[in-house]
């Protein structure tokens, strides 16, 4: 009994880390957007934030959550 909610507990934790790298994504996308239309970064400039910063931590961050996941 106690695995299964420790297990619960944990897919719980993975849900709402996921539902917050996905609206990140998602807002340095819109901020990223908003710059390269106003004039603030080229295309170019606004794709390479939006992965740098946008993309990445939060992948990162969900990958090692996965490692650490299968290490134990």
């Amino acid at each position: 009994m106690w695995d299964y909610s420790r297990r619960r507990a944990e897919q719980r934790t993975q849900s709402m880390a996921l539902v917050v790298s996905l609206a990140w994504m998602v807002l340095v996308q819109v901020c990223c957007v908003m710059c390269w239309q106003n004039g603030l970064l080229t295309r170019q400039a606004s794709l390479l934030h939006w992965l740098f910063v946008g993309v990445l931590p939060p992948a990162l961050a969900l990958w090692s959550m996965e490692t650490q996941r299968t290490r134990r």
